[in-house]
């Protein structure tokens, strides 16, 4: 059974990166981004013929999306590395052909791969989503040498997994299995 090991501890900038790939890839934010350089574009090309207010509005917009909040992105990720004890740490990843395994400490979680909805691979990260929202971030600097060998075995189980279905065993529906089949 093949298994990678590493140890990651998540930086202001990785987060960021992340930050700004997750919202920046989505259609909302490739909307926004249009909405903004539209306005200052439209700011751009009609700007002597708008007034002040205008000028301001079509300015605070094209800045919006463009400038705003890639600084609030940035901030709030410096700010949850700072406060989060879970990033604060080093996240040991064990990533095998059962699934991938986070401790750190004592605490620990396991994910099987038919849980992982994608991945991202991006020129310098991997990103493995359990949820829209939640996803394992592995940095190519901090995966040491087996960066390359995780993307493939992260690509070889995933396509394994992905029209598994899990059994679900709970007790009301063997009871049900069990006893359609039964006569009085």
């Amino acid at each position: 059974m093949k298994e990678i090991e590493f140890d990651i501890r998540l930086t202001a900038g990785e987060l960021f990166v992340f930050t700004m790939h997750h919202t920046y890839s989505s259609a909302s934010g490739i909307a926004g981004l249009v909405i903004s350089i539209g306005s200052l574009v439209l700011c751009a090309a009609r700007f002597k013929y708008f007034d002040s207010t205008t000028i301001m509005a079509l300015l605070i917009t094209g800045l919006l999306f463009t400038v705003i909040q890639p600084v609030m992105l940035y901030w709030k990720s410096r700010v949850q590395v700072k406060k989060n004890e879970s990033i604060n740490d080093d996240l040991h990843y064990r990533i095998s052909e059962e699934g991938i395994e986070v401790s750190q400490g004592e605490q620990q979680a396991f994910v099987k791969w038919y849980e992982v909805r994608k991945r991202k691979i991006t020129k310098n990260a991997m990103y493995i989503y359990m949820s829209p929202i939640r996803a394992f971030i592995f940095p190519e600097s901090q995966c040491k040498n087996n960066f390359n060998e995780a993307v493939k075995l992260v690509k070889d189980m995933m396509e394994k997994y992905k029209d598994y279905e899990p059994e679900d065993d709970s007790p009301e529906e063997t009871d049900i299995k069990e006893t359609e089949g039964k006569e009085d």
